[in-house]
């Protein structure tokens, strides 16, 4: 119960009895009186020490506030209206507050018979309206309370998604520093165990044509050659590790900006531009990859959703990161934008290398990626 709640249930107690005791003239009932007002209090403070009693006491303040409303008349019966507010403070149900509600109007007419009519319709009329104001009110805590639940669950839930996002990152940096590691093992294991021996190899054989040069040159002659050959298989060797290292033309434009502007321009038959501002940099993988998506998706909808005959790509290298603007002539949306299949993966895919999307609809329409650069590197960094 409120401290509004509670300062009227005692007001509903002390202000009538205050007034009728002194419309009243003083007799030998007065001290009676007393003690009743003083009891109802007791058994209202008695209901917020002790909730489990709540219940029984408010059956026993309706009749006990009935009786005095009988005996002594005056404004005694509007402190039936506080046990009315105590009901509807507990936790019934709609049925039950309905049932307590109208046993405590008969109740309420009970003891006012005798009363004049238009006080007792006056009575009757406000505990019916005080009713419906407490039902209101209840009404309005039960959903704000449950708006403040799934807000918590939320946002608790939102937490738990932004940890598992981070881990996310972390586990992709630390699986991409991995697959360094291991490429890196792998090449120092091809040195060593393929070059590094047959350089031993021509080393040992220039020793002994050194030695064969003053006893037999033909024998040096042909170690010479043979050192040649060694030396041209290692150079082969060489280029063959090498040309491992770094993928294919075709490999490395997987994921190009600028081969997508042309693919799309070709199969959506539309005017399609590319720009890169700034200070480009080499992006990662991961973030490639997420700005390639992105794009991609941009793309199809400015031609699926609004019509587009012409479409921007604009690539900004930013000091805060990187942004990526796909701008359309098409049709701009009569409705506020909601998070689509398309736009949510937009979303999911941004935000697990720490990005962001905004959208703007002005004179174009313009859907904006923004990524931090170097995020798998800060984001190991703060891992560790």
């Amino acid at each position: 119960m409120t401290l509004l709640m509670t300062w009227l249930r005692h007001l509903f107690i002390i202000i009538p009895a205050a007034a009728t005791l002194l419309a009243r003239p003083a007799d030998l009932s007065t001290s009676l009186f007393i003690i009743c007002v003083l009891l109802a209090v007791l058994a209202v403070k008695l209901g917020e020490l002790l909730p489990r009693l709540a219940p029984m006491l408010a059956v026993c303040e309706l009749i006990g506030f009935g009786a005095m409303s009988y005996k002594w008349d005056g404004y005694l019966f509007l402190m039936p209206y506080s046990t009315l507010i105590a009901i509807y403070a507990l936790s019934f149900k709609p049925r039950s507050l309905s049932a307590w509600a109208t046993g405590g109007l008969a109740v309420q007419i009970s003891a006012m018979n005798g009363r004049e009519p238009e006080l007792m319709f006056t009575a009757c009329l406000l505990w019916l309206l005080l009713s419906a104001v407490l039902t209101a009110a209840k009404q309005y805590d039960e959903k704000s309370n449950r708006t403040e639940l799934l807000y918590d669950q939320l946002a608790q839930q939102n937490e738990a998604l932004e940890a598992a996002r981070r881990r996310v990152v972390e586990y992709a940096a630390q699986i991409e520093l991995y697959a360094q590691t291991e490429e890196r093992n792998r090449i120092a294991r091809d040195i060593h165990d393929d070059l590094g021996h047959r350089l031993i190899r021509v080393k040992m054989m220039a020793e002994a044509a050194l030695h064969l040069f003053d006893h037999d040159a033909e024998r040096a002659r042909s170690t010479v050659e043979q050192m040649r050959d060694q030396l041209q298989d290692s150079m082969d060797r060489m280029r063959h590790t090498v040309r491992k290292l770094s993928a294919s033309d075709e490999e490395s434009r997987v994921y190009s900006l600028d081969k997508l502007v042309r693919e799309a321009s070709d199969m959506l038959s539309i005017e399609l531009s590319f720009t890169i501002t700034g200070r480009p940099e080499p992006l990662y993988p991961s973030i490639e990859y997420v700005l390639y998506r992105n794009a991609q998706e941009a793309i199809t909808n400015a031609v699926r959703h609004g019509g587009a005959s012409h479409v921007a790509v604009n690539l900004d290298f930013r000091p805060d990161g990187i942004v990526l603007s796909v701008e359309n002539d098409g049709s701009l949306p009569a409705q506020p934008i909601t998070s689509g299949l398309g736009m949510r993966g937009m979303q999911e895919r941004a935000a697990l290398v720490g990005g962001t999307i905004t959208c703007q609809a002005a004179d174009r329409f313009i859907v904006r990626t923004w990524v931090p650069s170097h995020q798998p590197t800060r984001a190991l960094n703060q891992g560790g």
